[in-house]
């Protein structure tokens, strides 16, 4: 039922699942505060005054004061450190590294949730715990589907996240995309990603005739074999394409969302992959394209953190990631007798984007995004 609030609107009695959570911070550096996300999903506001947050360790604090959340919208409650975005302060609120927490109104459950946060290196203490976003094939946003620990993901490390002391999260507002939803990705996994019929002599060719075209995209082809398995000769090419071009790549002119950043980041990223999947041999035929390759993220304006998280990180993230990428290395990979990709060097000549293509991509993409900006 409704009761009367102030100033004449509606208050909603919170019931249970009306309230979930959507994100949460437990793991943070002593000058960032620890915090929780709340959402309200209904379609009129809830008052949490005198509900109660507890832990796994039963550690309990009471919202005392008014904490009005309007329909469909966040509510986020956090230790003492005071910051725009977060709603509500006590320094009674702690969330372990590990555990679970509920929220409890009026005597009954209203949502809770198990967590596990860790191992604790600087890529997972830099960012939130979050539910991921609502998908065609996955409902996630939803009290019944946050009990489920493959609904949870880290934040993405992008600056369009970055919060804070050098953290990433998206308090107050919509959860990111995150690699672990990703339909393309794979962490550790090499025969996922393996390419049946591969031609990598036939691919190279396609990398040096992108590279000769000196785009901000010219470095994909490599970034598309990057999880293969590769012999020493080709390593030892990739390496010489690499030093060939590394440098290139910081005056391309961007392309879309994708500049020069983005492509040091992949191309880094690529002789990285290679480098650790490689056997002895092509370690060796690698090694000194992966120690400069490994310095390139403190040379990026943008993507430094995740370029960081994919080239140096223990965990080897793999695969094409995302649609957009997964469709894109059809163009550039060379694998006879597979019918995803391309069938010879010949076919990519022919099917090539010309300069006249990729300039009215770039402009529809620009109109598009500006007048998006006026909605």
């Amino acid at each position: 039922f409704l009761i009367a609030g102030c100033g004449g609107s509606s208050i909603k009695k919170v019931a249970p699942e009306d309230i979930f959570i959507t994100e949460l911070m437990p793991v943070s550096a002593a000058s960032e505060p620890q915090w929780l996300e709340l959402y309200n999903s209904t379609e009129a506001s809830i008052n949490l005054q005198d509900c109660e947050i507890t832990n796994s360790q039963d550690q309990a604090f009471t919202i005392t004061d008014s904490l009005v959340m309007e329909a469909q919208q966040y509510a986020v409650i956090a230790n003492q450190n005071p910051r725009a975005d977060f709603t509500y302060q006590s320094d009674l609120f702690e969330l372990p590294p590990a555990g679970g927490i509920s929220l409890t109104c009026n005597g009954s459950l209203i949502d809770k949730m198990t967590y596990q946060i860790g191992p604790p290196t600087i890529a997972a203490t830099a960012r939130s715990w979050q539910l991921i976003p609502d998908t065609d094939s996955n409902q996630a946003q939803s009290a019944e589907a946050n009990d489920k620990v493959e609904n949870w993901c880290y934040t993405i490390l992008i600056e369009d996240y970055m919060i804070g002391d050098r953290r990433f999260a998206t308090p107050g507002r919509a959860n990111s995309v995150c690699e672990s939803v990703m339909p393309y990705v794979s962490y550790n996994n090499q025969e996922s990603v393996l390419i049946e019929g591969i031609d990598l002599a036939a691919t190279l060719k396609v990398a040096e005739a992108e590279f000769a075209r000196e785009l901000s995209t010219s470095e994909l082809p490599i970034w598309a074999i990057r999880d293969q398995v590769v012999t020493p000769e080709i390593a030892a090419k990739i390496a010489q394409l690499y030093f060939d071009n590394i440098e290139m790549l910081y005056t391309t002119e961007p392309f879309t969302i994708i500049d020069w950043n983005h492509a040091v980041w992949h191309f880094s990223w690529a002789i990285s992959n290679l480098y650790r999947n490689g056997d002895t041999a092509v370690k060796a035929a690698l090694q000194l394209a992966y120690e400069d390759a490994i310095t390139r993220p403190e040379t990026l304006e943008r993507y430094n953190h995740i370029a960081i998280h994919h080239i140096r990180n223990d965990t080897v993230v793999m695969g094409d990631i995302h649609t957009p990428a997964h469709n894109r290395m059809r163009q550039l990979v060379v694998a006879p007798g597979n019918p995803a990709y391309l069938q010879s060097f010949a076919e990519y000549e022919e099917n090539k984007r010309s300069a006249f293509a990729l300039k009215t991509i770039d402009i529809v993409y620009r109109a598009k995004t500006f007048f998006e900006g006026f909605l």
